[in-house]
């Protein structure tokens, strides 16, 4: 079960969950557009928003078995799922 309190993050983590691929790169607009919403300035340029796990989104991510790498040379921000051994 997700984390709470990440409802604005919903629709990315519905994408993420039904994504079959291992990796996956999304750039910000199309991030943007899977929340219909615009990343606030600290997704745009602070890796701890993707990776803290004291933050709910962050969270989510990592419930769903996948860790968030933030590009920001190139506006995008790669995701990586968890390989179970």
């Amino acid at each position: 079960m997700p984390p709470r309190g990440f409802s604005r993050y919903r629709a990315l983590a519905d994408h993420l969950a039904a994504c079959p691929a291992k990796e996956l790169t999304l750039t910000f607009p199309e991030t943007e557009a899977i929340l219909g919403t615009p990343l606030s300035a600290s997704a745009r340029s602070s890796r701890s928003w993707w990776i803290d796990a004291r933050l709910a989104h962050a969270r989510l991510w990592r419930a769903l078995g996948w860790r968030a790498r933030l590009d920001v040379r190139h506006s995008c921000v790669h995701f990586t799922r968890d390989v179970e051994e």
